[in-house]
């Protein structure tokens, strides 16, 4: 089986950004399955241009850390108030944001029967760079980058 990769963007994907993102007009994702469906077409918009074939582990990989950020905006952060995918050459940039400005953190060890509490670490170690922004009107966003290789 042959694959193709974009390892490097071109010229002219530097100029026009991205290879590949939503389109402004997708309304907020209800859902953590219909987050993953959006990043599932931006990929697939990428492969269309690129002729890329994703590994397996990448798009597990990168289909967790959006079930987490969405999950997360939903469970600790009152509700998901922005979402963004991009994919470049070799990389996927996903942005959620939510209502709260109270910055993630790792969960401490707690008794038996705690509720959840991982999620912040795993997308820590799959993505290759996390950040946080406090928005002015309150609120945060998150952006995280994760390798397509």
């Amino acid at each position: 089986m042959s694959h193709k990769s974009c390892d490097a963007p071109s010229d002219a994907t530097r100029a026009c950004g991205p290879l590949a993102e939503l389109p402004a007009a997708v309304p907020l994702p209800a859902t953590a399955g219909d987050a993953r469906g959006h990043v599932m077409r931006v990929l697939q918009e990428r492969a269309d241009r690129c002729g890329s074939v994703l590994g397996e582990r990448v798009l597990a990989d990168l289909l967790i850390a959006v079930s987490e950020l969405f999950t997360n905006a939903t469970r600790h952060g009152g509700g998901v108030t922005r979402f963004e995918v991009g994919a470049w050459a070799g990389e996927v940039r996903v942005t959620v944001g939510d209502r709260s400005s109270d910055l993630p953190r790792r969960r401490s060890a707690t008794p038996a029967g705690g509720e959840g509490g991982y999620g912040w670490a795993l997308i820590r170690e799959l993505a290759t760079e996390v950040t946080l922004v406090l928005e002015r009107d309150g609120g945060k966003r998150i952006t995280v980058s994760l390798p397509l290789t």
